[in-house]
């Protein structure tokens, strides 16, 4: 089965990676407010953004025992045609002392995952893949759990 190399809206970025990436876990229940992202201006580079970030998520997991480190230590040193910049301000393995101290945002980083992965269904997410930089509110992020030891990532 052939990956795609390209997609055009946000919404085909999450089937595509539910449809091609299997080291990638991305659960219905995590997409959130797909149709009003994929009617913004910025639409078509937030879709190419996050299908390579969902590239580069599936790559690691899938090299995850021949890696040193996390996902920010791959994304630096992997020879992989899909690595995401290991920078500030497109990736962060944390979130900010705001967010941390904040128990309403913090709550809404508790995200779906596989019973198999946690009992209750959900497990704090705070690494994530930053899309867009600016724009308040309403600008894409993708949240990741890092479960390489099974060889998956999920999102």
């Amino acid at each position: 089965m052939r990956v795609p190399d390209r997609v055009t809206t946000l919404t085909e970025a999450a089937e595509y990676c539910q449809r091609y990436l299997s080291q990638v876990s991305l659960p219905n229940e995590a997409l959130r407010d797909l149709d009003e992202l994929d009617t913004a201006p910025e639409a078509t580079a937030w879709a190419k953004a996050s299908w390579r970030g969902f590239r580069a998520l599936a790559a690691y997991a899938a090299d995850a025992g021949n890696t040193n480190g996390g996902f920010w230590e791959w994304c630096q040193h992997s020879q992989s045609a899909d690595t995401w910049p290991a920078t500030d301000k497109k990736l962060s393995m944390t979130e900010s002392e705001r967010v941390l101290n904040n128990s309403a945002q913090r709550a809404a980083r508790y995200l779906p995952v596989d019973t198999a992965v946690s009992p209750a269904g959900r497990v704090e997410m705070l690494a994530h893949l930053k899309i867009a930089q600016g724009g308040g509110d309403n600008i894409p992020r993708i949240y990741f759990f890092d479960d390489t030891r099974f060889g998956r990532a999920h999102v």
